[in-house]
């Protein structure tokens, strides 16, 4: 997923390259990837992108990696909604970037954020878990190890049991405090007091195409109510919504460290861990 517009960073970070390397954050991830035997991309970006993403990123990529680019077009939107677009310039969010590629998954595929690093770990372990299961699934990270030296975050708070996702509660403004402890706001804004052990969802999922017809349910209930400029369909919700309906979604923990770019001083941390890649 290629086409945020980088508000908090103040740019575009899923073109920003690293340091010396001259790549950006989605090269490592896709050579990860393709490293786990993938041999399919698919990138949904922003209309406006396409000629960077052409000159940029896709000559640095193997030759024998199928990639294909997706513009999220605010109009592509379900059949029989008419023009919802209309004085629209935000894009509809994450729920809506995957449903765009629904031409192109036609099998088990990973959902990554274009700004984020999830390590080689995660890859392969998604990768291994559609060799013998239909069931959903996801890679969560240690909530210590997701955190910005910079400024709050928010975090998908994952409830698991018996290696299964039961729930996600959204957290905003995550930060460490000064006595190495963890505080961020729940969805009315009150204060929690958080473990830095805690599993948060970082957007990297693996689903089967059956989802798809989930996410145009949900992109259908958030469009025909006619949303504000800014709401967004998000995918964490909508799949939330899918478990608490009975859907299965297997809970892997990553052995990596997760890197990304929420502001511009994440920079040169990124900088220091890609030296030598």
């Amino acid at each position: 997923l290629a086409g945020g517009m980088g508000s908090r960073f103040g740019g575009d970070k899923q073109l920003t390259t690293i340091g010396t390397t001259k790549k950006t954050l989605l090269h490592f991830s896709i050579l990860d990837a393709y490293q786990a035997g993938v041999r399919q991309v698919v990138l949904v970006i922003r209309p406006d992108l396409t000629a960077l993403f052409e000159s940029q990123v896709l000559p640095g990529l193997p030759t024998d990696l199928q990639v294909q680019l997706v513009a999220q077009q605010l109009d592509a939107v379900p059949s029989g909604l008419g023009n919802v677009s209309a004085a629209r310039q935000k894009p509809w969010g994450t729920a809506h970037a995957v449903w765009v590629a629904s031409a192109y998954l036609t099998q088990p595929f990973i959902v990554i954020n274009a700004d984020d690093y999830y390590g080689a770990d995660a890859m392969r372990q998604l990768v291994a878990h559609f060799a013998y299961s239909k069931h959903w699934a996801m890679v969560a990270y240690p909530l210590r190890q997701t955190l910005s030296l910079h400024g709050g975050v928010n975090r998908g708070l994952c409830r698991v049991e018996d290696g299964l996702l039961q729930a996600v509660e959204e957290c905003t403004g995550i930060t460490e405090k000064s006595d190495g402890q963890y505080q961020g706001f729940d969805s009315t804004q009150h204060p929690l007091a958080l473990d830095g052990d805690t599993l948060v969802s970082m957007n990297i999922w693996g689903f089967t195409p059956q989802v798809l017809v989930t996410l145009e349910q949900a992109l259908r209930q958030f469009l025909a109510a006619t949303p504000a400029p800014n709401a967004e369909c998000y995918l964490p919700a909508t799949v939330d919504d899918a478990i608490a309906q009975g859907q299965p979604l297997q809970v892997y923990q990553s052995a990596d460290t997760w890197y990304g770019m929420t502001y511009q001083a994440d920079l040169a941390l990124l900088v220091d861990v890609f030296a030598d890649k």
